[in-house]
């Protein structure tokens, strides 16, 4: 199991975001029109992109969703308009910060650039670090569990002498008892033992292939626990983890070369500092 994290550099594509094939709308493609504005995909792309994650998340899943950001990249735009017609952008601290947030976007674009020529990784240059780094390879046990979840501790006694007993199925114990809350009962896929809450780790190690728990409270709610099966402790083969060591070798190129890039800048140029202003600066939040 890998001890070290991944980092990801992500791309957003309006196409995917929106579930569309190659042949979808284009950024520049015209959604919608309010007093004569034109509003792109590529604004309600962006205004996607402003969200958090959670509300991102929120979004693509709500069937409304589209139509969601689009009501909102038009209330934004009567905003601006307004705004406009009352020369909010002409006042000097407006076109200050407006010069900041354009500086903003120039190093971001700028860094993404940098990064994307300098994160190309080989399958030799993987392979090396495979190689070379073997014990972040070991997997540990693996299990394949299934759950039933209660929230009443006495039901779930119940249900399980019913199932040692015979006098139902796990099958059925799963339609009759589906779960609490956004907490199912099913299929909870595959773990690593120490992604494992410690007592569910220490139920499952006792079982063989097939075998039920006890009663396990976990926070406020009571599981039984299925061991469908395990995989015993081995290293991981080149070729499983290939895809996450490129992935992790790409990412530390590519922050490797923005530092470079960064530092090189840096030594080039003519700086001074007035350390007396720099000293008077009051950085405490102002009221």
């Amino acid at each position: 199991m890998f001890r070290w994290k991944v980092l990801l550099l992500a791309v957003a594509l309006a196409g995917i975001v929106f579930g569309q094939q190659a042949q979808g709308p284009k950024p520049d493609d015209v959604v919608a029109e309010v007093n004569g504005i034109k509003i792109t995909v590529g604004d309600v792309i962006a205004e996607l992109n402003r969200l958090s994650p959670e509300v991102q998340q929120q979004i693509l899943q709500d069937p409304n969703g589209k139509t969601q950001l689009l009501n909102s990249v038009i209330k934004k735009k009567l905003l601006v308009a307004e705004a406009k017609k009352l020369g909010i952008d002409t006042l000097d601290f407006v076109k200050k910060a407006v010069d900041r947030a354009a500086e903003d976007i120039y190093v971001q674009v700028l860094l993404n650039e940098v990064q994307r020529q300098n994160a190309q990784v080989t399958e030799q240059e993987a392979r090396q670090f495979y190689e070379k780094n073997d014990s972040l390879f070991n997997f540990d046990y693996r299990y394949h569990i299934q759950q039933l979840v209660f929230a009443d501790k006495e039901l779930a006694e119940k249900v399980l002498k019913q199932l040692r007993k015979g006098k139902i199925t796990w099958e059925e114990a799963v339609k009759k008892y589906p779960g609490v809350g956004n907490t199912r009962s099913g299929d909870a896929g595959w773990y690593f033992k120490n992604n494992l809450v410690p007592a569910a780790r220490d139920a499952v190690a006792k079982l063989k292939d097939g075998e039920i728990s006890d009663v396990i409270p976990i926070g406020s709610l009571f599981y039984i626990l299925k061991l469908v099966e395990h995989e015993e402790p081995r290293k991981a083969t080149f070729d499983e983890v290939k895809t996450n060591i490129i992935q992790y070798l790409s990412s530390q190129k590519a922050q490797q070369a923005v530092a470079n890039y960064q530092n090189r800048l840096w030594m080039q140029a003519k700086i001074s500092i007035d350390n007396g202003v720099l000293n008077s600066i009051n950085l405490a939040p102002q009221r």
